[in-house]
């Protein structure tokens, strides 16, 4: 792409799309959510990006975009469309049909999520063979090493044991999901490996220190929409528990 071509993405979203677009000297074009996170598909439309970037599900919000959604907007855009399908094993839908259909989908996958390999830093890209011969051409020659390759390879064979993982992580998802809302949270409709919640009384930002000082690490993003908000990957059943506790103590601390 050429130097001040726009790269469209919904706000808030995956914050390395910015980055990314600022190291290409790009312009990054932000559309931002309503207050109630419905997909801004017709503003999508309208900024006509070289590239538009959409995280379904999206980070840090938990939502999947429709795949009608996706269809309309893959059809509409005269750029690139890249579909960011890293939390997709954690919900039912996936956008591959798009890929086999339109010429300027991209589809970007990672095994970090549902195969709970995140220090493997291993991912891919689903499209056209056209699309992805474009690729090659300014693609890194040594971009994945060979142990990654591996091991990689290795767990894509083995869905069995993804299946397992993520089984486990959607039980989890919803024990914590209650849990929270037991303690007053406000907990948002997740198809992520995480949670988007909202305290009954602490500040968002006060209470992630909290936590960090007490060795509990959660996100807070100071982005409109989310500022007062937390979110929170889903980890083991004790560690969830631990989490609820000492959330609890907080609740009652602050009182």
């Amino acid at each position: 792409m050429e130097v001040g071509e726009k790269v469209v993405y919904p706000m808030p979203s995956y914050v390395l799309y910015r980055t990314v677009a600022q190291i290409q000297a790009a312009n990054p074009v932000e559309i931002p959510y309503d207050e109630t996170f419905t997909f801004p598909l017709q503003a999508l439309i309208e900024a006509q990006g070289a590239v538009t970037f959409i995280a379904s599900p999206n980070s840090p919000l938990g939502n999947a975009v429709p795949l009608d959604q996706l269809n309309t907007l893959a059809a509409e855009l005269k750029g690139i469309l890249i579909v960011d399908e890293a939390y997709v094993d954690f919900t039912d839908q996936n956008a591959l049909s798009l890929a086999q259909k339109h010429n300027n989908v991209i589809l970007l996958r990672t095994l970090s999520k549902g195969y709970s390999l995140a220090g493997l830093r291993l991912g891919f890209a689903i499209a056209k063979p056209s699309l992805i011969s474009d690729l090659n051409k300014v693609k890194d020659s040594y971009a994945v090493d060979a142990i990654a390759t591996l091991v990689g390879a290795a767990a894509i064979r083995d869905q069995a044991h993804k299946t397992l993982n993520v089984e486990k992580v959607l039980r989890s998802r919803s024990m914590l999901k209650h849990q929270l809302e037991a303690l007053g949270f406000r907990v948002w409709p997740s198809e992520g490996n995480f949670l988007l919640v909202r305290s009954p009384q602490q500040s968002a930002l006060k209470l992630q220190q909290s936590l960090k000082n007490r060795g509990v690490l959660v996100r807070h993003f100071n982005v409109p929409g989310v500022e007062d908000k937390l979110r929170i990957t889903v980890g083991t059943d004790e560690q969830n528990e631990f989490l609820c506790r000492l959330l609890k103590e907080e609740i009652m601390t602050s009182q």
